[in-house]
């Protein structure tokens, strides 16, 4: 795995067709280490029989019911803590065989004499052989087999979903991927049809699909139309999905990785009486990197020639994680109990430090973070961006003011700004650092400069991971810039999002295990990429909502509360980090609710939280936590001690860490 770290560095300058190849190579090394590092467990049945004589191999019946029956391609796997169940392990599972349309079997020899985990699990598998997670059991225990000394073991009707018989509603996710990659074609912007007859194609009453051209095993065309309480993915309507101006419709393909280069498609539009009218032809070979623009052309279905319509269409494209295989032992992706309190986030650590009357430590830097924690803070928000060498680095902005060594400044003008995406590491820590704050010029500390190693700016992610006490909880921002309604972009970003990503999550999966830890980021895509290529922590789609603050983002998405809610639900992430401003009206507590009603968490954040008051009045309408500057001058006098500062607490999360 070392290998493909330092490959992957350079991997993001390539396209994707060279970069499937790479991925699948990659998988497949990680799924062999795994194989062979799980092959001594002390689950062997054979030393268990050799070890006493009163427990032995017995042959164990799994049978469960399903809720709705499977489609034509999928099977039911079982997995779970005995290398006869695979441990946990996708490549290892136990196919069960399907009894009727509802009810599914196997037959597993097992230890007769120790308690064992499993679960349940959809999966599909392609041409290749290799297995694709549809759906799995969720549940934040894995389900229970008891010991059993007898011959014949008594063997429990199991039901999908529902691990006891006291749960009401079944415990059932989305998987991650391995060898399978997401693409998804969004129309959720303004402006994206340039129409040539109104008359003859009218994109404000179109009815839109997107049809495999080839027959592939294991592909998949879902879409998600949001609409509150009715965003989830599902298949599409004969006809397509209807689509006017201001929908928000994003076409979710799965398909395996071999694929990539190969797989075409079509993208057919429909009236509304369901007359094909035209059609344009797209291929995944045209999916340069992970994002970007495809500028199709709409031909006539009666006349071939005839272009109706020019489309703008922007896609994303979500690689598997590719450090080491993941497993089906737990998961945290939806982990927050309804019995915590709400709780309080440093902004930042301890809140802002470039503007007037800052606290005494910069703002995301270990001393600011620990000094929130001392003021009991619960939890911390901090913002990664990854340097031109590939290494996560905490800051806020996408760039900085500096100047040459020994050079007098005296005017903002004189400063230079660059990108932290454009400079190595080492570089970084040499930078002079300036703000400017009142049109005054300010200088700080370069990171070398600064001799106490807790206030230097620009500190790596992995030692804030292996820093910070477990009992302090982190709120990792992935920093992306957006494109803006009025156009151009926060900055620019030429390194590749899935490279982005998949360094953050290596960090953040060796090192930051074992704590609560969350991810969040105002890029929807960044969103779902952290959803699907793991299965360990939640992720929030962060918002700044309807604002006078900023100006709008260009994605449908950002624009308002429910529109993130909605997203959230389409792509089974945990829940939003809506902008303070959102919940200043009479409606706040009904909005609040809207997104609870969805089992989504909700973290306020802004200006607007930094005050007693209003950390008061955010807890009371029913935000489920509430992010501010400033926890030596906010967190409420009754506090005692941070939430998360406890053994009991902490001992839940650490089956998060499985390296």
């Amino acid at each position: 795995m070392k290998l493909c770290l330092q490959l992957q560095r350079q991997v993001h300058r390539l396209r994707w067709q060279q970069r499937a190849r790479f991925y699948t190579q990659c998988a497949d090394a990680a799924a062999a280490i795994s194989a062979t590092s799980y092959g001594n467990t002390g689950n062997e049945l054979i030393e268990s029989s050799s070890g006493t004589s009163n427990c032995k191999p017995t042959l164990r019946k799994f049978n469960v019911r399903l809720e709705t029956p499977l489609a034509p391609e999928e099977q039911l796997g079982l997995t779970g803590d005995a290398k006869a169940l695979g441990e946990w392990q996708l490549s290892r599972c136990v196919p069960l065989e399907r009894m009727d349309e509802l009810t599914w079997q196997t037959h597993v020899r097992l230890q007769s004499c120790r308690q064992l985990e499993y679960r349940y699990f959809v999966y599909v598998e392609n041409a290749a052989g290799y297995k694709q997670i549809r759906r799995w059991e969720t549940h934040f225990k894995p389900r229970v087999l008891d010991p059993c000394m007898d011959q014949h073991c008594h063997s429990p009707l199991d039901v999908f979903g529902l691990a006891s018989v006291d749960e009401r509603s079944a415990q059932v996710h989305r998987g991650w991927l391995n060898h399978e990659a997401i693409v998804q074609l969004k129309f959720n912007g303004e402006k994206m049809f340039q129409v040539h007859d109104i008359e003859t194609f009218d994109p404000q009453h179109v009815q839109l699909k997107i049809v495999p051209v080839e027959e592939t095993a294991g592909l998949v065309v879902e879409y998600s139309k949001q609409l509150y309480g009715k965003s989830q993915l599902q298949l599409q309507p004969a006809h397509g999905v209807s689509y006017t101006k201001g929908d928000i419709v994003i076409f979710h393909i799965t398909l395996p990785l071999d694929r990539m280069m190969l797989q075409n498609f079509r993208l057919e539009c429909y009236s509304l009486a369901q007359e094909l009218l035209g059609s344009a032809s797209l291929s995944a070979s045209q999916l340069a990197g992970s994002e970007g623009l495809l500028q199709l052309h709409i031909k006539s279905a009666q006349r071939p020639e005839e272009t109706l319509a020019r489309l703008r269409l922007p896609y994303v494209v979500v690689q598997p994680y590719q450090y080491s295989p993941l497993d089906f032992k737990t998961t945290y992706a939806h982990y927050w109990p309804r019995s915590w309190p709400n709780l309080d986030v440093g902004h930042r650590g301890n809140g802002k430090s470039y503007i007037a009357d800052a606290p005494l430590e910069r703002e995301n830097t270990i001393a600011s973070f620990l000094s929130a924690y001392s003021h009991y803070a619960d939890m911390v928000e901090l913002d990664v961006h990854l340097t031109a060498d590939g290494i996560p680095v905490i800051y806020h902005d996408f760039g900085l003011r500096t100047a040459p060594p020994g050079k007098q400044i005296e005017k903002p003008e004189q400063l230079e700004y660059v990108l932290i995406k454009d400079i190595n590491y080492e570089l970084l820590k040499r930078l002079r650092i300036f703000s400017v704050v009142n049109g005054k010029v300010m200088e700080y500390p370069a990171h070398n400069a600064e001799p106490r190693p807790d206030h230097r700016i620009f500190p790596r992610l992995v030692e804030v991971l292996q820093q910070l006490p477990k009992s302090l909880g982190i709120d990792v921002e992935i920093k992306w810039p957006q494109r803006r309604q009025g156009g151009g972009t926060e900055a620019e970003q030429t390194i590749d999002k899935n490279f982005f990503a998949d360094r953050v999550l290596y960090e953040v999966i060796q090192f930051g295990c074992g704590r609560p830890l969350i991810f969040s980021s105002f890029d929807a895509d960044m969103c779902t990429m952290l959803r699907f290529k793991q299965n360990i922590f939640p992720v929030m789609f962060l918002t700044q909502g309807e604002t006078k603050k900023w100006q709008p983002f260009s994605d449908l998405r950002t624009r308002n509360f429910l529109a993130a809610v909605n997203n959230a639900q389409a792509f089974e992430l945990a829940g939003t980090a809506p902008h303070a401003e959102d919940f200043l009206g009479e409606n706040a507590a009904h909005m609040l609710q809207q997104a609870h009603v969805q089992g989504q968490i909700t973290v306020v954040w802004g200006d607007d939280c930094n005050s007693k008051e209003r950390v008061k009045y955010f807890t009371e309408i029913g935000a489920t936590a509430t992010c501010y500057d400033r926890s030596d001058l906010h967190v409420p006098e009754t506090k005692q001690r941070s939430f998360f500062n406890s053994s009991a607490l902490l001992a839940e999360f650490e089956a998060q860490c499985r390296i």
